[in-house]
């Protein structure tokens, strides 16, 4: 039996947009684990303290345990029984909520969710899948100077071990000029996302260990790089006569253009997430052919020159060169 562990910080048990999107979430986990156990707790009716001295010297002293009543055990004991943890937090003054910051103070101890071995800090918490739900008023940066939330939340999971992190974020919900109803709707859609099956992967042809792994991590590489929205990262994963077809758009054809143009597109759009499903790559000599699914979601929602729609069908060929396998072609249409 799966268990979710629901951690809401929200200080508003109404109207909260944090709270309105992990209920979603919980929805829909219920529905794909319909014997699962879901573990709530709401750090507005019940507040975690902020550490005293006491605590924490407990905490540096191996050789004493806490109370068998203590809080600390009883939120490790929570996180570590959870395969799922999912976790609200509105942005409050650039950051997280301070209940939500001292939850993770009782639970980041060392020996217990961390350790140290030959001066390397290790997290104890591994094979779990964390989902963060996080809002702001008002819109973020491009550079993300103004948001120290989410990079926290990351950089805190995966010292404890957990590194498999998903995050549906939504900004501008109090924008006066921002449609409330479509951020939300979108954040949901992103949610059902998170659901649907994925394919196994055909391998047809001749492929070593080695190309497969080339392959696959020209994927990862190529996502990284639109998310981020370096272009000259993303030129560096294709051939130098690498060709883009885009409907009702000119072919793009070689590297110039093609670093040119998606110049130009990151310097508008804004990425939140891009994720490729493929179902089948044939190999013929040097050529590669991948086709699938990909599934896309946007900072700003509104921008809408391009191919952006959540769900894509795509197909990309890969050709083998002298630095590996790189990206020849690529070509992509909604599915919607």
């Amino acid at each position: 039996m799966k268990t979710l562990l629901r951690i809401d910080s929200s200080i508003r048990l109404t109207n909260s947009h944090t709270r309105e999107l992990t209920n979603y979430f919980e929805e829909a986990w219920l529905r794909k684990n319909p014997d699962g156990n879901v573990i709530r707790r709401c750090l507005m009716k019940n507040p975690v303290p902020h550490l005293t001295q006491e605590v924490f010297d407990t905490f540096q002293n191996s050789d004493e345990s806490l109370n068998a009543d203590s809080l600390s055990d009883a939120l490790v004991d929570e996180i570590k029984r959870a395969d799922y943890l999912l976790i609200g937090s509105p942005l409050y003054n650039l950051g997280l909520p301070s209940s939500l910051k001292a939850y993770f103070d009782h639970i980041v101890r060392s020996g217990i969710t961390f350790e140290i071995e030959n001066d390397v800090y290790k997290g104890l918490l591994g094979e779990k899948r964390a989902i963060l739900i996080t809002a702001r008023a008002s819109y973020s940066s491009p550079e993300n100077h103004d948001d120290f939330q989410k990079g926290y939340l990351e950089q805190i999971l995966a010292f404890i071990g957990i590194k498999h992190i998903e995050t549906v974020s939504v900004e501008g919900v109090e924008d006066t000029d921002s449609n409330l109803t479509q951020i939300l709707a979108y954040a949901k859609e992103k949610i059902d996302l998170m659901f649907e099956p994925s394919n196994e992967l055909s391998w047809l042809g001749e492929f070593t260990n080695k190309d497969r792994q080339e392959i696959t991590q020209l994927r990862t590489a190529q996502a990284k790089a639109i998310i981020s929205g370096d272009a000259t990262a993303y030129a560096s994963l294709c051939t130098e006569d690498i060709q883009l077809l885009i409907p009702a758009k000119d072919l793009v054809s070689g590297q110039d253009a093609f670093l040119k143009i998606e110049r130009a597109l990151f310097k508008n759009a804004k990425f939140d997430t891009f994720r490729k499903m493929p179902v089948c790559i044939q190999r013929s000599g040097d050529l590669a052919v991948e086709v699938g699914r990909l599934e896309v979601t946007m900072k700003n929602k509104g921008y809408s020159s391009g191919v952006f729609s959540s769900r894509q069908k795509y197909t990309h060929i890969f050709r083998r060169t002298n630095n590996g396998w790189r990206i020849s072609l690529l070509m992509s249409n909604p599915s919607e």
